[in-house]
């Protein structure tokens, strides 16, 4: 079952994630998966902080992107849970 994000959901970094930065782009591995975040994602990643909500780190998005605050928070929740189903983030409780 997928997980799913709510917008007052608290988003953290996995521990077992290693993470680069090179050149603007952030390139994040768990055991012996690989991933590079395109520039939103990326820009999302660097927002995941343990305290801020969804609903914040997408009003971030809509801002930095000139996108509508609803398509902002569908978009960052959707990223969000993706980065759940690989294990790269977890929801704090």
């Amino acid at each position: 079952m997928p997980a799913v994000v709510h917008a007052r959901s608290v988003p953290r970094h996995s521990l077992e994630v290693r993470i680069r930065s090179s050149e603007g782009a952030v390139l994040l591995a768990r055991y012996h998966q690989a991933y590079e975040l395109p520039e939103v994602a990326a820009f999302i990643w660097r927002r995941i902080n343990g305290t801020d909500r969804v609903e914040d780190i997408a009003g971030a998005v809509a801002e930095t992107y000139g996108v509508d605050a609803d398509t902002a928070l569908q978009d960052t929740a959707e990223m969000l849970e993706w980065l759940l189903e690989e294990k790269l983030v977890k929801l704090a409780a």
